[in-house]
């Protein structure tokens, strides 16, 4: 009987061993799936800014190249326009495809927001506050409660935002840098279609014979 009680306390302390070496392996099922999932938003941010300098560079090499002659013939023109409406249909599917993009990083970043909370990692939280600290409640994160766990953190926080807040940068994200590149770029295809447009049919109004 003695041996037999004393064998309980073995059995307890293995079977809490056990349970440490599966929680450990849980947590670094964890930490490597936000590993990846912060390498492909990485990815993204990397794709993004690549598109929209490919889109920059050949929206202003064509309306270079292309230029302006004063004597716009018809095959001039319908080159001007061809080439214009042409342009005005990548810009738009890279509207959708950039959106796309942003909309997966969203996602990706919800679930490592998710991780975060299990492991006690705060990186994807703190950008989620930050960006929209005014909000009292955004995507799941509760500033109160976030304010009742950790006041200390919070009152760092909400310093560091205070101080940051007040540059402009702050308050233009990746996508609406985006959509501001973009719009300006069909701004300038239209107007480039227009140009052509006036001084084929009507070369007056621009001091044209």
């Amino acid at each position: 009987m003695h041996v037999g009680h004393g064998i309980w306390p073995q059995v307890a302390e293995f079977h809490l061993s056990v349970q440490k070496g599966c929680s450990m392996v849980t947590e670094e099922k964890r930490l490597r799936e936000w590993e990846a999932i912060m390498s492909r938003i990485e990815s993204i941010d990397a794709r993004l800014w690549q598109g929209a300098g490919i889109i920059l560079l050949l929206s202003v090499g064509g309306i270079s190249l292309l230029g302006w002659d004063t004597s716009v013939s018809k095959t001039d023109f319908i080159f001007a326009v061809g080439s214009g409406l042409f342009s005005l249909l990548v810009l738009a599917v890279w509207w959708f495809i950039f959106h796309r993009w942003i909309h997966l990083q969203r996602i990706y970043s919800y679930r490592a927001r998710e991780i975060e909370d299990e492991l006690d990692l705060r990186f994807n939280r703190y950008a989620r506050f930050f960006e929209y600290w005014e909000a009292e409640k955004i995507a799941g994160l509760s500033k109160k409660e976030f304010k009742e766990k950790e006041p200390a953190a919070y009152g760092h926080f909400e310093r560091f935002w205070e101080s940051e807040h007040k540059r402009r940068f702050s308050h233009l994200t990746i996508q609406r840098s985006l959509r501001l590149l973009t719009l300006i770029l069909v701004v300038a295809w239209v107007a480039f279609v227009l140009v052509h447009a006036t001084g084929f049919f009507w070369p007056t109004q621009l001091g044209l014979p």
